[in-house]
């Protein structure tokens, strides 16, 4: 009997395929162990940003939702049942203020010594009770990021620019073209309460003289307040 290489690499394949089996089971036992160790060491991380996501505030987008109140302040010299009552406050009042009479719905007659904004009043009601006149001034709130609202705060400023400006010694009339150009440029808004207000106020300066005097600033003022006073809430 021939002593074949057949039967001594028979011997040595079945050698060779144990230690095989074993080394492929020590790895696969290492790579299990270095598997858990990584899975022990990332779970917990991968938990602490999910709580950390979890925590992280999400932004809302309330821009729009937020008011943003500008203020504009009727300096008021009194507030009467009847109108004689009223015209004799209005004469005390010095002819540089533009004062007038405003009669709320409610029959009643406000004696109007100017309309500024808030910021502005102080100085003005000082200057009315250095004269020994009561003055206070009564708020009417305007919000800038409501869309009809803005329009008319809009309006207001640009109309009380060229009304102060007109006031001024040394200006004897202003022209109102440019003025009334862009109104008429701004968005036109179809709906949003208080939107018929906004209608009317623009369709008023669309009317406005070509230019205004010393001698319109009350009559342009009383109906700033008729705009404002249906707006006060």
């Amino acid at each position: 009997m021939k002593y074949t290489k057949y039967n001594y690499k028979r011997k040595n394949h079945g050698a060779k395929l144990l230690t095989s089996l074993m080394i492929t089971t020590l790895s696969a036992i290492a790579i299990g162990l270095i598997a858990a160790w990584l899975l022990l060491k990332i779970i917990p991380d991968l938990n602490k940003l999910k709580a950390a996501d979890a925590n992280i505030p999400i932004e809302e987008n309330v821009s729009n939702n937020e008011k943003e109140i500008e203020n504009y302040s009727l300096i008021q010299c009194g507030y009467f049942s009847k109108e004689e009552n009223a015209k004799q406050v209005l004469g005390k009042i010095p002819s540089d203020y533009d004062s007038f009479i405003a009669k709320d719905s409610d029959g009643k007659y406000r004696v109007i010594a100017g309309i500024t904004k808030e910021s502005d009043s102080s100085e003005v009601i000082e200057g009315l009770k250095g004269k020994g006149l009561e003055a206070i001034k009564v708020n009417l709130p305007l919000d800038k990021n409501n869309e009809v609202e803005g329009q008319i705060l809009a309006i207001t400023e640009g109309y009380l620019e060229i009304l102060n400006t007109a006031k001024k010694d040394d200006v004897k009339e202003v022209n109102t073209n440019d003025f009334k150009a862009w109104s008429k440029e701004l968005p036109a808004l179809s709906e949003g309460e208080k939107i018929e207000i906004l209608k009317e106020y623009k369709a008023h300066i669309d009317t406005l003289n070509e230019n205004i005097s010393k001698e319109n600033i009350a009559a342009e003022l009383e109906y700033i307040y008729s705009v404002l006073s249906k707006i006060k809430v």
